[in-house]
């Protein structure tokens, strides 16, 4: 009796070693397929973002630059213009210079859009209340809890605008703690899940500088 019972706890044993290696290899070879979307959604992006940027013209300097004042710039639409690429819609690209990062944004989120590329939650960058979600893959935002206050993170809009903001602090939430995340009072926000996904790594972020035009984006070398 004790020898079956011997094997019964082997065979138990080899069971979860083989189900834990297979759930490694899965998740690696979802992380792998999520960094070949980004890569190749972020081209796409940065082209569009490099044809509408080519399709706008030029202001032009005043014919008479001694008596004309210059005018005050047109305030933008609160609404970040968004533009459908292969089915889906994006609002821009993110990018964390300390991570490697440099990452495609969708304009609305769900869980199958989120296996692509981050998503935007809530808000706008015009309003300084972008929220922008994405999975714990590796070569998504899998390396937030790395970052460190003052660290610098851009987000360029679909119209070339660049947005430069600075990590103020970073925190674990619950699930449940939606409002300290929508409405925050941070300029934008980042987060994903825990390995276990029980918890949220949070970065609260603040507007660095006034948002500049990007000249036209390069894509990214692998």
């Amino acid at each position: 009796m004790p020898k079956k019972t011997g094997i019964a706890i082997v065979a138990v044993g080899a069971v979860l070693i083989l189900s834990a290696l297979l759930l490694l290899l899965y998740n690696r070879y979802e992380d792998a397929h999520a960094r070949q979307e980004a890569e190749s959604l972020l081209a796409s992006v940065e082209a569009a973002i490099s044809a509408q940027a080519t399709d706008t013209p030029a202001a032009t300097a005043p014919k008479r630059p001694d008596t004309t004042e210059t005018p005050a710039p047109t305030p933008l639409d609160p609404e970040m213009p968004v533009v459908l690429l292969d089915g889906y819609e994006y609002v821009g690209y993110v990018e964390i210079p300390v991570l490697g990062l440099k990452l495609p944004v969708m304009s609305e989120w769900d869980y199958n859009r989120l296996k692509l590329a981050p998503c935007r939650q809530f808000g706008s960058s015009r309003t300084d209340d972008l929220v922008i979600a994405a999975h714990n893959y590796e070569s998504h935002f899998g390396h937030l809890r790395d970052l460190s206050v003052g660290d610098t993170v851009t987000f360029t809009d679909m119209e070339g605008i660049v947005n430069t903001y600075c990590v103020e602090k970073i925190e674990t939430l619950n699930p449940n703690e939606v409002d300290a995340v929508q409405n925050s009072g941070y300029d934008l926000v980042l987060y994903t899940c825990t390995k276990g996904g029980k918890t949220r790594v949070t970065v609260f972020c603040n507007r660095k500088e006034i948002a500049t035009p990007s000249p036209a984006p390069t894509p990214m070398e692998k």
